[in-house]
């Protein structure tokens, strides 16, 4: 006959495991994000050169095309975008960093989105694509 004490060790221990098992189950849905195709990672690198060229003339165009961007490329991956729970941390972040910013005169909100969106973009294209064909990056001093 088991003891209490063993009783409860056991069903602390299987409590532990169905748990485990949940909340590995539940990372592995949210993070699974197709790979792009070739073709795919060339087309969105080459927008996201216009995106960051269009920045200095215009930040909050380029940042709602920074957003069409990302946005295309996640539903490429699969990413489920229309469920508010599975948006990436990065493109809530970009969001409301451009949405700080509407109505003012300064550009921070708006770079700190872009930056957000680029890391989303490094992410699904690889930042070996962003740097082929001749891409230079201009930096403030």
């Amino acid at each position: 006959m088991l003891s209490q004490t063993t009783i409860v060790v056991l069903f602390v221990a299987i409590v532990v495991i169905v748990v485990a098992i949940a909340l590995a189950i539940g990372l592995s849905r949210r993070s699974k994000l197709r790979g792009l195709p070739e073709e795919s990672r060339v087309r969105y690198a080459r927008s996201w050169r216009g995106v960051e060229n269009r920045f200095i003339d215009d930040p909050a165009g380029a940042v709602q095309e920074a957003d069409r961007v990302v946005v295309m490329m996640l539903s490429e991956q699969g990413a489920t975008l229309s469920d508010q729970r599975h948006i990436p941390d990065d493109l809530r972040r970009a969001r409301e960093a451009a949405a700080a910013d509407q109505g003012r005169q300064g550009t921070e909100g708006m770079r700190m989105a872009l930056v957000h969106y680029k890391r989303i973009v490094d992410h699904g294209v690889g930042a070996s694509h962003l740097k082929r064909e001749g891409y230079r990056r201009e930096v403030a001093s």
